[in-house]
């Protein structure tokens, strides 16, 4: 894994449009590092070297659960201080894979001890600079939250996940947390039940996952119980990857990606390419939109002003595309903070843009783009969210 320093980032921020191109990454090539951001501006599949920015996803938390991600990068600086606003490690029983490297909270400044365990180890970072980073990132005003449920090598059990979505219910209603009726969580990763068939700890099984995030979006009180006028939460989940993420015949298998079809309120996301075509390394079958995944451009833990080497090349996978929609996400929430995670879901999945090359099994071509919502007293049921 190659870092690189970005000495000048050309990201002017007028009140329409910014260049989506960063210079002196450490390469002269012009190619454009943020096309991702330029594909998600335009219906069409144009690449014109700008993206939409006058809405930056002010005032929406999303709830990062991964590696942990790094709150002093500088892409997540904020006006007082950096927009990482907490962070909670839940991955404390994972033993297999798990760095002794040091930190006071892995959640908010991942570690690794070697070249081996960067990857996983900068993944959360990675990701959560594509929702919210402020030069790279879809909602640069986004607030973020880490929940680390991964360790070093990328390992998760579902008893992890249970306690990282306990952990983001109880911030949700601690004073002094962003209020909000509908929040974003981002998922970009897929969990096993146990790492080892020794483990004499209790499984926690799928059900219950599937239950408490069910009734995440249909809203909780603050002590995680079922009310329709608590808090309510919109999972996006990576649909994976054919390189071991997905079954032989590459068609999404993997919790919790398999529940998008299933849920309202929960969206499972396939990738593609800047040519406008399925990324060949995505799965299939099970995904209910698209976005950029191959050859994405993010932050890395090696410094806080590093990001991810162009050589040998750039980060691809649908780790990359889930934070996409989950800043696509945000962006809405900072216009109508009143929409349902259902309505946010349907709004997204509904979008007219495709890829060249449409099929079911690609979710027919369906790429989520930036646009504008009708006002809040236009639009009054979910089914004329419609466009």
């Amino acid at each position: 894994m190659i870092s690189t320093r970005c000495d000048e980032i050309e990201v002017p921020l007028d009140s329409q449009h910014s260049s989506a191109r960063l210079g002196h990454c450490s390469d002269s090539g012009a190619e454009d590092l943020l096309w991702y951001l330029d594909r998600i501006s335009h219906v069409d599949a144009r690449l014109d070297g700008h993206f939409d920015r006058r809405n930056r996803g002010a005032g929406s938390v999303v709830y990062v659960m991964d590696t942990g991600v790094d709150a002093d990068h500088l892409e997540f600086e904020g006006t007082s201080g950096s927009r990482v606003i907490a962070g909670f490690d839940a991955a404390g029983s994972v033993h297999i894979g798990n760095s002794n490297c040091r930190s006071g909270n892995k959640a908010l400044s991942p570690c690794y001890n070697d070249y081996s365990e960067l990857v996983a180890a900068s993944h959360g970072t990675s990701v959560a600079s594509i929702v919210a980073g402020k030069n790279i990132g879809v909602a640069p005003d986004a607030d973020i939250v880490s929940v680390r449920v991964m360790n070093e090598r990328g390992l998760a059990t579902t008893r992890t996940y249970l306690e990282g979505l306990n952990a983001i219910i109880q911030h949700a209603w601690t004073p002094g947390a962003p209020s909000f009726r509908t929040a974003v969580v981002n998922i970009s990763g897929w969990v096993l039940e146990r790492l080892s068939p020794n483990s004499t700890e209790p499984v926690v099984p799928y059900a219950a996952i599937e239950q408490k995030m069910r009734e995440m979006i249909d809203g909780v009180d603050a002590n995680g119980a079922p009310d329709p006028n608590g808090k309510h939460f919109l999972f996006v989940v990576a649909g994976n990857n054919v390189d071991g993420g997905c079954g032989r015949s590459g068609v999404v298998d993997r919790f919790p990606a398999i529940l998008g079809r299933e849920i309202e309120g929960i969206i499972t996301v396939g990738g593609m390419t800047s040519q406008n075509e399925p990324w060949v390394g995505a799965c299939r079958g099970g995904i209910e939109v698209m976005a950029p995944a191959q050859q994405i451009f993010s932050a890395t833990i090696t410094a806080p002003d590093h990001y991810r080497g162009r050589k040998p090349n750039l980060r691809s996978g649908t780790s990359f595309a889930a934070p996409i929609i989950s800043g696509i996400a945000a962006r809405m929430l900072a216009e109508r903070p009143d929409l349902t995670p259902q309505q946010l879901e349907m709004w997204i999945t509904s979008t007219p843009s495709r890829t060249n090359t449409a099929d079911p099994q690609t979710a027919n071509g369906k790429v989520a783009v930036i646009r504008t919502l009708p006002a809040a007293n236009v639009v009054t049921s979910q089914a004329r969210l419609a466009p």
